[in-house]
Order: structure tokens, then C-alpha cells, then sequence
């Protein structure tokens, strides 16, 4: 399967790991006692939505780390971003999220 780095594609798996983190949020709920874990999972939801708009601005920023879904880097990273809604930030936009995305990008992230 061939990936292409454009921005559908990016946006797609964007999508795709949000709302599986809300999902796993949601599962959380009922085997734990903090309330964060359904914050988390309706913010994951709602950013999964917005994912639809991301901006040209943020697709340029992001397009560099983007080699599509076969990047283990991209994956980890991207898992990693949409783990720490509601626990590690609390912020509830796109915007905020791809900043934190291109974070866990950087290469002073690099493990």
C-alpha cells in the first residue's frame, strides 16, 4: 500500500487515533474513579470532528513530519499527543492540539 503526504491523509489519521483514544477513554470511565477520563474522551471527540478543518497553516507545519501512517514516529506521536488530552493539557482546540502534536514531533522529543 502506497501512502501519500497530503493533507486528507494527514487529516485522516488525525481522526482515526483521536477518536480511538476517546474510545479507550470511554472504556476507562467505569473502571476508574476520575472524572477526567470522560472529559477526555469528549474532548478527543470534538477535536476528531475539528480535525476535518485543519488549517492551511497547520497542515504546512505539520506536512514536514508527515510520511503517512507507515511512520512510526508520526504514529507514536500522534498516540502520545492524544493520550495526554485532559490529563497533561487541558486545552479543548485543534490549534493547541497540533501544537502539542509538533511537539512530541520535534527533534528534541526524539527518543
Amino acid at each position: 500500500m502506497i501512502f501519500s503526504n497530503d493533507k486528507n491523509d494527514c487529516i485522516d489519521s488525525i481522526t482515526k487515533v483521536l477518536e480511538s483514544t476517546a474510545s479507550w477513554r470511554r472504556v476507562l470511565v467505569p473502571k476508574f474513579n476520575d472524572p477526567r477520563n470522560m472529559r477526555a474522551a469528549e474532548t478527543l471527540e470534538k477535536l476528531a470532528v475539528d480535525a476535518a478543518n485543519l488549517t492551511d497553516e497547520q497542515w504546512s507545519d505539520l506536512k514536514p513530519h508527515f510520511s503517512g501512517w507507515a511512520s512510526e514516529k508520526w504514529r507514536s506521536s500522534l498516540s502520545q499527543a492524544s493520550r495526554s488530552v485532559g490529563f497533561h493539557h487541558r486545552a479543548k482546540d485543534l490549534n493547541f492540539f497540533v501544537k502539542v502534536l509538533l511537539q512530541n514531533l520535534s527533534p528534541a522529543n526524539a527518543a
